[in-house]
Formats: structure tokens, C-alpha cells, sequence
């Protein structure tokens, strides 16, 4: 698809968005190459051309929504933040994003996925990892700040603050209220701060 074409841009988008759709209504399995092409209002042979397989659109689709999910969260970003705030903000994010009828429902078809197919996997980790990363850079300039102990793994200390909703919400599938998660990072950062935490990395 020649992507400076602004026809074909706006096609690919549409494939895309239709694709996202289908994997939260349906699920990996039921998102068909002849479902997403009536989906999106396109031919099976328009479809196939640009993506002979369904595994690479599914993969195109992920980083789509990735992308789309990351414009939405740098919008408006308040000024003179604190730490916490900061934190509060970005696994407040992961937390709407688990709640919502999109990728709550896509994180766990894609985690049942990944166990079978090792691209969707690899997409699946690649897309986890952006997020994590940007809480990792967050709590390694608190750490150089003095906010953080030193000795604390970062790495951990992110698990620590993520997994929970990732559990919650997938595992249990049980409801992720705001305020739950508000209530979990307010006590995620006391742990984390204590010279207890940095014993037990």
C-alpha cells in the first residue's frame, strides 16, 4: 500500500480501526481476513494484496492502536507535575485502557494468542514494553532525584505497580474501578519508597 497516497492512507486506516474492532468484539480467533474486509468496506483481493496473511495485519493492528493510545495520552498533559502525579497519570492510563471495551478485552485474547503464535507474541511484548518503558524512565529520574532509594530495582518496582491491574483484570476478571487504582499506586509508591522494598528486588 503506497502510504504518501492519502487514498491508500486512508484505506490502510480504515482496515486498521476495523481490525481493532473485530479483535475486541470477537476476539484473535474470530477475526477472519473475510471479516475485516467487510468490516472495513474493502475487497478480499484489496486486503489480500497488502497483507497476504492474517498474522501481519493482526501485528499492523496492534502497533495501530499502540500508536493511536500513545497520541492519546501525551495530549494535554498538565505542566508542574509531581512525581506522584505523574505516576498517578501514567498507570491511571493502563488502568482506563484495561477497563475499556477495546483493549481490555484485546490484552487478554492477544495474551491467550501469544502462547500459540511467537509473531503475535513478539507484537504483543513489543507494544507492553513501550508502555512499561516510559514508567521505567519515570521512576529512574526519581531515582536520580533522590525520591526513589538506589538501591530499588526499577524494573521490579514497575511490576509491582502494573501487574496488579494486569491480574485484576485479566486473571480475576473482575471490574477495574478508577478509585482502586488510584488507591493501589498511592500505596504501591509508599512501599516502593521504604528501605524495605529495595530487599526484597
Amino acid at each position: 500500500m503506497n502510504r504518501s497516497d492519502p487514498r491508500a492512507i486512508r484505506t490502510r486506516n480504515r482496515v486498521l480501526e476495523a481490525t481493532v474492532n473485530l479483535l475486541a468484539e470477537r476476539g484473535v480467533e474470530s477475526t477472519t481476513m473475510d471479516a475485516v474486509a467487510a468490516a472495513a468496506g474493502v475487497s478480499r483481493s484489496t486486503l489480500y494484496r497488502h497483507w497476504p496473511e492474517r498474522v501481519p495485519l493482526l501485528v499492523d493492528a496492534i502497533e495501530h492502536l499502540g500508536a493511536r493510545l500513545r497520541r492519546e495520552d501525551s495530549e494535554d498533559l498538565p505542566e508542574d507535575e509531581s512525581f506522584d502525579e505523574k505516576v498517578q497519570r501514567l498507570i491511571g492510563s493502563l488502568g482506563a485502557g484495561l477497563r475499556s471495551s477495546e483493549w481490555g478485552p484485546i490484552a487478554g485474547s492477544l495474551a491467550v494468542a501469544a502462547e500459540y503464535d511467537q509473531t503475535l507474541a513478539a507484537a504483543y511484548r513489543d507494544y507492553i514494553a513501550i508502555r512499561r518503558q516510559s514508567v521505567v524512565d519515570l521512576l529512574t529520574e526519581a531515582q536520580q532525584e533522590g525520591e526513589l532509594p538506589e538501591s530499588l530495582d526499577l524494573e521490579w518496582a514497575v511490576s509491582l505497580l502494573a501487574g496488579p491491574l494486569y491480574y485484576h483484570r485479566l486473571v480475576l476478571h473482575q471490574p477495574l474501578r478508577e478509585e482502586q487504582v488510584t488507591e493501589h499506586v498511592r500505596r504501591t509508591l509508599t512501599l516502593i519508597r521504604s528501605s524495605e522494598a529495595a530487599t526484597m528486588c
